[in-house]
């Protein structure tokens, strides 16, 4: 403590300023630790199944069977002669770079419904897998750890996707796996995992742009050998023509038109509900929306992402002596989990199960790694975004009336707006992480 400060001066900088992470520290699991463990995983399994039996899709492994096992089928019969598209075209066929098909030709031979449900299987790994690496990242108390082995098995968009036979379960795994690594500073394999991560979930690319104004060049370097090689192995195994039909047929018509379906969480699945109300909840087809609003969304966005930046670089201004290292590894976390969150809400689609990737920094605040202030807003804000964007993703019958008019412009939205919650506790953290810290000797000076 400043010999200049008074203990009402410690507790004044104390309210004003973000707290930082805790260290972490060995953890003593007793009887009563396993106990509660037990207890939680017995009834959040439980719960789990029953959220499971009421969740979307209405098909067990509805994207599983529409998109992904096709392709698998159709590199499986027809190999390097293969054309894209595999499947359908549009939102509900395979839109991944073609290349990536050739990761579901070894389920084929066991036949669609097995192949299912050895999908599930290895999803659930994976799942299981994340909770580990990122209990043990954080190193809870035993309490934490049970709230968020609670927070995995009640995470409605994690049902989704596990029901749906969707990879988002993968992208949280290697998410984890990929801050491991920045955390060893091991930059480049790091961006190895993030570029891969991008490439199966594009509104990822935002961690390259992230990266590249922090100037962490090898992380940079890592995903776009990622991405280059993904797209060169593309090119070369199915042709240029093959190549830029996929971009024609899954990216093109997204960046400018809007799908207002329910299950699209971001601004502008909000918004585009804002003008449609229930008409178009079950609309998976992009819509083109006014002039207008594509100037107020360009505003909208750019005030955002101008505010992340500000607050970020104003975090790195303010370097306390003795504390460097911990208060930059807060501030790394802060800041991976803020772009995290900018990619959701951001994203032209951002769909439900999108939002089971907030389980990584809700579990780093579990785990006392966010260096959030220690208040109850900054609560608030988290506890809001766990609820909202943990609700189970159903579709709910709504008529045209008012109340379902009003439903359909904010309950609806529920996973977004968690998601906004999240990024304003992110965004406040990192404010007041960026607060000078006071002169230790003014009040001193002032009093002789």
């Amino acid at each position: 403590m400043h010999d200049g400060l008074s203990p009402d001066d410690v507790v004044d900088r104390r309210a004003r300023r973000a707290s930082p992470p805790t260290q972490p520290a060995a953890v003593r699991w007793h009887a009563g630790s396993w106990t509660k463990l037990l207890w939680c995983a017995l009834i959040g399994g439980a719960v789990h199944l029953g959220l499971w039996q009421i969740s979307e899709p209405p098909t067990l492994f509805s994207d599983f069977y529409k998109a992904y096992f096709p392709a698998g089928e159709v590199l499986w019969e027809t190999g390097w002669r293969a054309s894209f598209p595999f499947t359908e075209v549009g939102a509900g066929g395979f839109v991944n770079v073609p290349v990536i098909g050739w990761l579901f030709v070894p389920l084929v031979p066991l036949g669609e419904e097995v192949a299912g449900w050895v999908f599930l299987a290895i999803g659930a790994a994976a799942t299981a897998t994340a909770y580990v690496l990122l209990t043990r990242m954080t190193r809870p108390e035993a309490g934490a750890a049970a709230s968020l082995l609670l927070l995995f098995l009640l995470n409605g968009p994690l049902i989704n996707s596990l029901r749906e036979g969707n990879t988002t379960h993968f992208i949280l795994l290697m998410l984890i796996l990929a801050l491991g690594l920045l955390q060893r500073r091991s930059d480049y394999a790091a961006g190895v995992l993030l570029g891969v991560c991008a490439v199966i979930k594009l509104p990822l690319l935002l961690y390259g742009i992230y990266f590249l104004l922090r100037r962490r060049w090898l992380v940079v370097a890592g995903g776009a050998s990622a991405i280059i090689a993904v797209l060169l192995l593309s090119v070369a195994t199915f042709g240029l023509t093959n190549n830029v039909g996929w971009f024609d047929c899954c990216i093109e018509p997204f960046l400018d038109g809007i799908i207002p379906a329910f299950n699209v969480q971001s601004i502008d699945g909000f918004a585009m509900r804002l003008l449609t109300g229930t008409s178009h909840l079950a609309n998976w087809d992009p819509i083109d929306p006014p002039a207008a609003y594509k100037v107020i969304r360009l505003c909208i966005f750019a005030a955002i992402l101008a505010a992340a930046c500000l607050v970020t670089w104003r975090a790195g201004r303010h370097e306390p002596a003795g504390l460097h290292s911990e208060r930059s590894r807060g501030q790394d976390m802060l800041e991976f989990a803020l772009v995290l969150t900018l990619a959701l809400v951001l994203s032209p689609i951002s769909w439900s199960h999108y939002y089971l990737l907030l389980l990584l920094p809700w579990g780093l605040y579990l785990g006392g790694q966010l260096p959030l202030a220690a208040d109850a807003m900054a609560r608030r804000l988290v506890w809001a975004s766990i609820g909202l964007s943990s609700l189970p993703i159903v579709m709910l019958p709504l008529q045209p009336d008012v109340l379902g008019e009003v439903a359909a412009r904010t309950l609806i939205s529920a996973c977004f707006f968690g998601g906004m919650a999240m990024l304003l506790a992110l965004l406040r953290g990192l404010h007041l992480l960026g607060k000078p810290p006071a002169r230790a000797g003014m009040r001193a000076h002032v009093a002789s």
